[in-house]
């Protein structure tokens, strides 16, 4: 496959949207426990600009992206449980292209009731589910704070705690707050009418998915003995030891995660929202922009690499 070249998003020098390059490389070849896979649709995360202008460093060049959906084109050594044909998705390093390879185990096969975009948009459910469960220990009946519930982690991280039993209370926008409520929220409180902090009782779990100020005044919503997560920054020790609480960076992304993950998006237990398609990969700096700028509003953002 070498001498056979497809497109790809590339990025030589840190800096600005016009960065991301449209240019011709060669497949990728799988390796041993590698699968290779045609991507339909990528996933547009945070992640992917902030890499691009150097707030998190990779070797450059690199291909952006983090998570995609596809079909099955190759198997690497060693690869049983995937075939050729099968559509998949799942974390693949590098999605902004054409073709790209990844761990056969980090691939699970598509739910038929999901569309590529909505599977290429399930990336944030792991993060959730590694914050809330991995790091959090979130039991049923207890009570958490998801701060923007709308977004494309919080919306998922509210359908994951109240899965698990848990009451759900989630900041929004007033015009998301009947998707956030749909989603699983008990309470849904609007931060721009009053700040969060005046509305709400302490809790025994803080899911922050903003950072900065928000995360600021998160540590007085904690019960004493209770835990808050953060998905931006490392949170303060000294300002948690003084409320009484723990407060943690918790950005884990396991494969258990993922598994779980799964087999909720299988039974539709759960489900990704779209909040934005873009086509085709050369509009991958318009993707990026709008992941930016947007603003606030509900679900994912997803690059289809064809039209």
């Amino acid at each position: 496959m070498k001498d056979i070249h497809i497109q790809a998003i590339r990025v030589h020098a840190y800096g600005g949207s016009d960065q991301l390059r449209l240019e011709e490389v060669p497949v990728p070849v799988p390796g041993p426990g590698e699968v290779l896979i045609n991507i339909v649709a990528s996933g547009v995360n945070p992640i992917d600009w902030k890499v691009r202008e150097g707030l998190m460093q990779k070797p450059l060049p690199y291909i952006p992206g983090v998570e995609a959906s596809g079909v099955v084109v190759a198997l690497g050594e060693g690869v049983t449980d995937k075939k050729v044909g099968q559509a998949v998705y799942g974390a693949v390093d590098g999605s902004y292209t054409a073709c790209a390879v990844a761990p056969g185990e980090r691939l699970f096969p598509k739910p038929l009731h999901l569309s590529f975009e909505e599977a290429a948009a399930a990336g944030g459910a792991k993060t959730a589910w590694g914050a809330l469960f991995d790091v959090g220990q979130l039991t049923k009946g207890q009570r958490i704070l998801i701060h923007a519930g709308a977004g494309g982690v919080g919306h998922l991280a509210v359908q994951l705690a109240y899965h698990a039993g848990a009451y759900v209370i989630a900041t929004s926008a007033a015009e998301n707050a009947g998707f956030v409520k749909s989603l699983g929220a008990s309470e849904v409180i609007d931060y721009k009418t009053a700040p969060f902090e005046t509305q709400i009782a302490p809790v025994d779990v803080v899911l922050d998915t903003v950072g900065g100020d928000t995360l600021e005044r998160s540590y007085q919503l904690v019960k004493p003995g209770g835990i808050l997560l953060c998905l931006v920054k490392e949170p303060s020790p000294e300002k948690a030891a003084a409320a009484g609480i723990r407060a943690v960076w918790a950005g884990t992304k396991t494969l258990r995660a993922m598994q779980e993950v799964h087999k909720l998006l299988d039974k539709d237990l759960i489900r990704p929202y779209v909040r934005k398609v873009f086509a085709p990969l050369s509009s991958a700096a318009a993707a990026q922009d709008y992941s930016q700028l947007g603003g606030p509003g509900k679900g994912k953002i997803v690059l289809k690499i064809e039209e």
